[in-house]
């Protein structure tokens, strides 16, 4: 589901995800959004960080809607660790990110 810029609160803060993008790596397209998460609330403190979440490979982009209206696309999960590593690498050097999370 494509949601940007649609904040999401938790108990302890929130967090958005602000931009969608695509990488091709060994012929396959990989879906990532980047985002922020912020933790105000906490009885640890506060803090914040910029991530990469990883969906996975684009099967079928923006195929069709959700009953909420919003584009769904189809995507397969990246399972290889070596891929999932190189992933890491060229997303964090691209977006500036230190973590890269995979769905």
């Amino acid at each position: 589901m494509h949601t940007i810029n649609e904040e999401i609160q938790s108990i302890s803060g929130w967090y958005v995800l602000y931009k969608e993008e695509t990488t091709a790596f060994r012929g396959k397209v990989y879906l990532y959004a980047v985002g922020n998460g912020v933790v105000e609330a906490s009885c640890c403190g506060s803090g914040g960080c910029r991530y990469a979440a990883v969906p996975g490979a684009v099967l079928e982009w923006k195929s069709g809607t959700n009953e909420a209206g919003f584009m769904i696309s189809v995507v397969e999960s990246v399972q290889d660790e070596g891929i999932r590593e190189v992933l890491r690498v060229l997303i964090s050097e691209m977006e500036g990110v230190d973590q890269v999370q995979f769905w």
